[in-house]
Formats: C-alpha cells, sequence, structure tokens
C-alpha cells in the first residue's frame, strides 16, 4: 500500500495509527473525525508532529486525493450523539471518495462480548461492555453504510485498541492493515486479531487467509 487515506487519522486513536503509517512508508491523507471543539484541538495540535513529514497530508474535512484505500481508524465514541455525528461524517466520506476501491474499518474486540478465548469461542453472546456495544452499533452502521453505496470490498478488523498506543504493538497493527490492503478480495470480511497467541490459534485463521504470505511473520510477533 503506497497511500491511503485515514478517517481519524489525527484522532487520539488514528494519530499513533497514522505514525506507523508514515514510519512504513505510506503516503497519508488524513480525514478529520472531530465531531467536538475538544476532538478538533487535539487533532490541530496532533498536526504539529507530522506537519514536516512529507509523506503526511491533512485533508481536514473533504477528501482531496485518489487514493484508492480508505481506512477507518476512529469509529465509535461512547456518547450516542457523538457517534450520531460520526455516522454523518462517515457517509459523507464514502459519497465523495467513489475511487476508493478498498476499505477498512477498525473496531474492537469487546464487539465479541467479556471475552474471546485463543480458539476464538466467545463467553458471551453479544457486547456486554459500553465501548463493545458502542462498537457494535458502527459496525452495523458501516456495514448498512456499504450496503447502500453498493460497495463490494471492505473489512472489519478487530483487535485490541489498545495495542496502538505501543510503538512495537501499534507497527504490527499497521503492518497487518497494510498487507489486508495489498491483497485482492471480495465481498465483506471481518476478522480478527490477538496479540500473543500460536500461530495456529483459531482467533486469528481469518486475518491469516487473507494476508499475504510475507505478512504472517507479523502475526508471531510477540513485540
Amino acid at each position: 500500500m503506497e497511500e491511503a487515506m485515514v478517517f481519524g487519522g489525527l484522532s487520539s486513536i488514528g494519530f499513533l495509527l497514522t505514525e506507523r503509517l508514515l514510519e512504513a512508508g505510506v503516503v497519508v491523507y488524513s480525514i478529520s473525525s472531530a465531531v467536538t471543539d475538544e476532538e478538533k484541538d487535539r487533532e490541530e495540535e496532533n498536526e504539529l508532529f507530522l506537519g514536516r513529514n512529507a509523506l503526511f497530508h491533512n485533508d481536514r474535512d473533504k477528501p482531496r486525493s485518489v487514493a484508492k484505500h480508505l481506512i477507518l481508524a476512529d469509529t465509535f465514541r461512547m456518547k450516542q450523539e457523538s457517534n450520531d455525528e460520526l455516522k454523518k461524517k462517515m457517509g459523507h466520506l464514502l459519497t465523495d471518495s467513489p475511487q476508493c476501491q478498498r476499505v477498512l474499518f477498525l473496531s474492537s474486540l469487546e464487539v465479541c462480548g467479556q471475552h474471546v478465548d485463543k480458539n476464538g469461542k466467545r463467553r458471551a453472546a453479544c457486547p456486554t461492555s459500553v465501548r463493545g456495544r458502542a462498537a457494535n452499533e458502527m459496525e452495523l452502521f458501516f456495514i448498512n453504510l456499504l450496503h447502500e453505496s453498493k460497495r463490494k470490498e471492505a473489512i472489519i478488523l478487530r483487535t485490541d485498541l489498545n495495542l496502538i498506543s505501543d510503538k512495537c504493538d501499534g507497527e504490527i497493527i499497521a503492518a497487518l492493515i497494510n498487507g489486508l490492503m495489498e491483497q485482492e478480495h471480495e465481498g465483506l470480511d471481518v476478522v480478527h486479531f490477538k496479540k500473543g497467541l500460536d500461530s495456529n490459534d483459531a482467533i486469528n485463521e481469518k486475518l491469516r487467509s487473507l494476508l499475504p504470505r510475507n505478512y504472517e511473520k507479523w502475526l508471531q510477533r510477540k513485540s
């Protein structure tokens, strides 16, 4: 992946991911996901750290790039009114970006419930945390949005979003996203990544099947 639009590229989660993508040599066009004045201020502060990087571009509220990859990095909030604003932004973004052939939606493993064991089995049939319910609502919205926009290729990647705050773990997430966006496939796929498991653990099996072979090493990397 040579370049990508990142929705929320300067948000709390997206900024860290943007840093890792830039380090990997990916040209990043950031689209604002801010829904409050406080979030807008945070984006402006984060931009100061990236403004001198030649690979970084701030497209703010409207995409200007022609990148064929779109990463939705900042996808849910704890408050319903904030999620409603995010929905409007995502809807406009997909409408305004017909050139994007591949879309990745970054989500949380908490959608799967309280716990997912190493065999990929759930202890809860539905999200039980506030974070999990919010992520689940936005996933369902995204799926409906894809249907309405008649997009045929997209991936929902569920992982522990706290990993992105660690430099080494964030590098792993960025590499996996890079690999997923490079590989051609059809339809909507929901994949999981849980760090620190053996290479054959079931929860990461779908992700492994969609990665180019040279990216599988990242699934086995511990740190």
